[in-house]
Formats: C-alpha cells, structure tokens, sequence
C-alpha cells in the first residue's frame, strides 16, 4: 500500500527514549497503522529542545530502568509549558514510582507494556486517545499553594486554589474569619495554615472543640472562671482566649453554642471584652479569632437556631471548603503525600503504586473527606507486603464500598442507540459488566473468572484496569 502524503498525517509524535530498537519498532507501527510521524529524544534535554518548539500531538515517554530520571522534569514541563493537556502514554514494565505518580495520574492517558503489540497500540489510540490526536485534551492548571513554617495545602482544584489565595491574603491581617466545610476537609490545619503565616506566628495556637464540651462548661473553657464562680470551682483558671494572648485561637463547631454564648462571643469579637465566669474584671483579649463550622450558619440563622447579628459578623470572611468528593484532581496528590508521611512515620519503603491502586481511590466519594482519605491510606501502608501499592492492600470494606458504586453506575447508565459512534462504548460496557459478574460468581478469584472467561490470568488483570475496575482481596487459588 502506498505511504499517504505528509499532508495526510495526524501530525508529530514525541517518544522520549534511550532505547533505540524500541524506537524504531514504535515507529514502524505509527507510520504503517496510523500514518502518524514519530520524533525520537533520547535524553531529558533534547526533549526540552523538542518540547520548546510546540506541543506535539502526542508524547511516548519510556520509564523504564534510566530513563526513570527523566519522568518528572518532562511531565512538570508539560504542565508549566502548555495550559491545555497533551495526551501522554507511558511505557513501563511496572508501576508509578512515588516521587512522580501524583503528577502522572494528571497527566498520564495511557500506558504500554512491553513487548509492544501493534493490537495494544490500536485500541489506546483509538478508545483513549482519539479525541487528543485530532484536537487535544483540555488540561489541568497547576496547583495553588499555601505553604506555611509546618504544613502545606495544596490543590488543583479551581475553587480551592482561590480560596488558598484569599486565605494568604487575609492572613496578614489581625481580623476574624470562618471556615465552613463538612467533617474532615482540613479546616484545622488550614487555620493553623493562617496562624504560621501572619504576624501572630511565633504566638500559641490552640484549638477549643466546642461540640466536645458540656455546654455548662464551654463558658469557662472559653473565657475563665475565678475561684467559687461554681461547686467545683476550687481555684481560679485562665481561659482559652487569656492563654492564646498573642497568639491565635481556633473554635472549632462553633455552631453549637447557646444564645448567651453567641452574644458573649460576638462582644469580643467587637470589643476584646470578656469577664471570667464569676467575675466582673473585664478584661481584654490580644487573641485572634478563628471560626469553623460544619454546616452552613445561615441555614441556622433561618431557624433561629444562631444569632444574625453574629453570623453577619462572621460572615464578611466566610471561606466554605469544598468537600473532597468535590475535588477529584486532589485525590492523587493527596494521597502521594501520605504515602510519604506514612512510609516516614511507620519506617517503611514504598517505591511505586500500581495505576490500578489511584483509579480505586478515585471511585469513590469520600464523605469522610480528607480524614478517611487519610486514614485508609495509613492501613494500606501498613498492609502493604511490597514495595508497591495496589488494590489489595486497600480494605475489604473499602472495595466492597467501590464494587457497590460501580454497580450503581452500571445499573443507572442507559444503554445507547446501536450507532456507530457508541458502539465502542456499548461494547466496553458490556464486557465490563460480564468481568464484574464472572469475578462475583467465582467469590472474586481471578484465576477461576479468567478461566470461566477463556483469558489469561494477565488477560483478565489488563481488562480489570482498563476499565478501572478494583481488584477485590485476593481469595484462594
């Protein structure tokens, strides 16, 4: 068959590799099968060279034994050099290394494993890729972050990274602000975040939870008490607000305090004025005031529920903070950071993560937010017998947890009309679905499901991640 002319072709390909022979074995299947021209960098610097003179349509980027190095400058160069995303494929005999998966979860479309075959190579093209090749993906901005003395927040999601912004901006300034999230979402270490970065930071930084207190004891916790103000009170005491003095004080589910409360707290936020329980000393606070909440005052304020001249007060810096399930670009990262965290904390090693490992944590929801996030990780650290992360070392009640949702999906997605354009999908959906029931049917052993289905053991594990289906705990085999 004759070659197509060059006006033909979908355009440049840009395989970043050490190995020649792969090289040429890559090149020989693009120009035969997909008319698609391929350009060769055989180090970080002539892909730098390549990578200046225009995005290409593509990138192949060899990660296998010494071109490892080279990973995470070519990836954050795509990042930093192009807004919209580049379709990037790996070729790797393994998974993610730890120091580059949270970028390459971003960015990273499809993967190759070796030896090449040319089916492979087509049914990525043509299912992941097809739309990137033609007209290119709409990318990923780069994170926002809000780096302090001990913590760091960052986030690729938009409505977090402007509110990291805002929060370093007022930061600065000795004014009192609300953080309104549900359960887990950071709001602590964001207002400890706000402490490091303002003036007040060689000051205290303490933490009331208010929702943990008898509500007769909140007042003293808060403001003092002097020696009989009640029964017990067999000694003076200092409150939260006189130890903070200089520093920054945190109430936390500041939702459940009484009427009486509420007004004594928005006289100091006016005034600095307060009197320890059973005094009439007025005294004056130096601390600053921050707020959390886990639901939104103003639906309270409508039931009488908070006072509306504290919740307008509060209100002039309210900051919500977007529940995880709302921040999926977040999950990878977060989880990256936590594996490190761990692996420190615990005296572990953890080299790679297995891609099958992130598509689990990104099927789910988390309602427990960063908090379980966190948590879950933590045990599959702990459980992990290798140097690498994958579904197995996840809980069974987590998997149990993805499995039901992904059933949900598959139960709730109606099927397309039998054109041509969604063939491929019904086809992908139907195999996905006799994958799921094979795997219930055999009690999750993949060796019986992958004979019940006539594939191979690797078969049946490359499906399970194409279709990012998690792998359940291993059963007898």
């Amino acid at each position: 068959m004759p070659q197509p002319p060059l006006t033909a072709w979908r355009g440049n390909t840009l395989l970043v590799s050490p190995d020649p022979r792969f090289a040429e074995e890559l090149r020989s299947v693009l120009e035969r099968d997909h008319r698609c021209r391929l350009v060769l960098a055989s180090c970080y610097q002539e892909a730098q060279q390549v990578l200046e003179d225009g995005a290409p349509r593509v990138l192949f980027l060899d990660v296998r034994g010494s071109a490892k190095g080279w990973s995470t400058p070519v990836l954050r160069h795509f990042v930093e050099r192009w807004q919209h995303k580049v379709p990037v494929v790996t070729i790797s005999d393994e998974g993610y290394d730890c120091d580059w998966a949270a970028i390459a979860d971003l960015i990273v479309t499809g993967h190759l494993q070796l030896p090449l075959g040319r089916k492979q190579l087509s049914d990525l093209l043509e299912s992941e890729l097809e739309r990137g090749l033609c007209q290119g993906v709409p990318g990923r901005s780069v994170p926002g972050v809000l780096r302090a003395r001990t913590l760091t927040c960052k986030s690729y999601c938009p409505e977090m990274v402007t509110l990291l912004g805002n929060l370093e901006m007022v930061a600065a300034h000795n004014v009192t602000i609300l953080l309104v999230g549900e359960t887990g979402t950071g709001k602590t270490s964001l207002a400890k975040i706000v402490h490091e970065l303002s003036p007040r930071r060689n000051g205290k930084f303490l933490t009331v939870a208010c929702g943990a207190l008898p509500p007769e004891l909140v007042e003293s916790e808060l403001f003092g008490h002097v020696k009989g103000a009640y029964t017990s009170a067999d000694s003076s005491k200092p409150g939260k607000f006189e130890v903070a003095k200089g520093g920054t004080l945190l109430l936390d589910e500041i939702d459940v305090l009484r009427p009486a409360q509420q007004a004594k707290l928005l006289r100091i936020i006016e005034t600095g004025e307060y009197e320890p329980v059973g005094s009439n000393d007025t005294r004056i606070s130096e601390a600053r005031l921050i707020a959390a909440s886990n639901v939104d005052l103003k639906h309270l304020m409508a039931r009488n529920e908070f006072r509306a001249d504290l919740y307008y007060r509060l209100n002039v810096l309210e900051f919500h903070i977007p529940p995880l399930r709302e921040r999926p670009r977040d999950i990878v990262p977060l989880t990256m950071d936590f594996v490190q965290e761990f692996c420190t904390a615990h005296q572990t090693s953890i080299r790679r993560v297995d891609p099958a490992f992130l598509a689990c944590l990104k099927q789910y929801d988390w309602p427990g937010n960063v908090r379980e996030l966190k948590n879950h990780i933590r045990r599959a650290v702990l459980f992990c017998r290798s140097d690498e992360l994958t579904p197995d070392d996840l809980s069974p009640s987590l998997l149990e947890k993805i499995r039901e949702r992904q059933a949900k999906t598959l139960a709730s997605t109606p099927l397309a009309a039998p054109s041509r354009s969604r063939l491929v999908e019904t086809v992908a959906r139907t195999e996905r679905e006799t994958i799921l029931r094979a795997l219930r049917e055999t009690n999750n052993n993949r060796a019986a499901a992958a004979r019940a289905l006539g594939l191979s053991r690797v078969g049946l594990y490359k499906k399970m991640r194409k279709y990012g289906i998690s792998q359940p705990a291993q059963k007898s085999e």
